[in-house]
């Protein structure tokens, strides 16, 4: 139950570093943008490439050039829906969500929290990690297309570019 010999361990060893390897050189071949975690269906790929590559590690059913081929074809897929998205308004507004405003100039967005399911605590959390000790100092909060959020401080200099610009719920002007 515990140990069944050497012979198990080394053909895990074994499959792990060569299933790496290939994940590196498959990674390499697609790009940096392959493991950004910039919307949901990054995520799905990179929880994915780990669940594949702990099948091939362990178990023995699966042989490598098998999950070499299912990591490949993950990665191809996402090299195919990146691209794709960057090239399609379409494509982008199916995979991607848009960041959204969460507290804005003093104010909480309780309609946009309540639809994003993020309460006031979690909103100053988000404040508190950045070294925020008021709100009144922060001028926006958004919730990012990976889940993260992003506290906007009040800036010295009105005339610079907005960082809120192309974000839902902000009025562009």
């Amino acid at each position: 139950m515990f140990f069944n010999g050497w012979a198990g361990v080394g053909r895990t060893v074994i499959m792990a570093v060569l299933v790496y390897v290939a994940i590196i050189l498959l990674i390499r071949i697609t790009g940096k943008r392959t493991l950004a975690k910039m919307n949901a269906f990054d995520m799905i790929v990179t929880v994915a490439l780990g669940s594949s590559l702990a099948s091939v590690a362990l178990s023995k059913s699966t042989r490598l050039v098998e999950g070499i081929v299912g990591i490949g074809t993950l990665l191809a897929l996402q090299f195919v829906v990146s691209w794709l998205s960057v090239r399609s308004k379409t494509v982008r507004k199916l995979v991607k969500s848009e960041p959204r405003l969460l507290f804005h100039e003093g104010n909480f967005l309780d309609s946009a929290m309540h639809d994003e399911r993020v309460t006031h605590d979690e909103v100053r959390s988000a404040v508190r990690k950045e070294g925020g000790l008021s709100m009144e100092k922060v001028t926006a909060v958004v919730l990012e297309t990976d889940g993260t959020f992003s506290v906007i401080k009040r800036p010295d200099d009105n005339r610079a570019e907005s960082a809120l610009q192309g974000v839902d719920g902000v009025e562009q002007k």
